[in-house]
């Protein structure tokens, strides 16, 4: 495992470990990666959060949605928000009109 100072040196920022992952901005995109310092995936944002409960919110563009560890998308659905999972559902919003979603990216009935 490297150090947070040996990851800074690759690294623009590094936020904390959770379930072996960080996530981390290189040349203002952002990505996970593991302990060792290596990209968790191909895949680049332009803003991935932690990840909590399995899932890390992440942004292209205007769109937000949440991926998976492997970095691939969870749903299919685009918010202009979402926040992070706690208790199985999450905050998101559409314009004005917040709701929470499942983890599929459904709204909670």
């Amino acid at each position: 495992m490297k150090t947070t100072a040996e990851l800074l040196k690759i690294y623009n920022y590094v936020g904390p470990f959770i379930d072996e992952l960080a996530q981390v901005n290189k040349d203002g995109k952002w990505f996970h990666i593991r302990p060792n310092g290596a990209p968790a995936y191909e895949q680049r944002y332009d803003y991935v959060g932690s990840f909590s409960e399995g899932l890390a919110d992440a942004r292209n563009g205007k769109e937000e949605f949440h991926i998976r560890p492997d970095g691939s998308p969870a749903y299919k659905q685009r918010y202009d928000g979402v926040g992070p999972f706690h208790n199985g559902q999450a905050l998101a919003h559409i314009k004005d009109n917040w709701f929470s979603i499942n983890p599929d990216g459904t709204k909670v009935q």
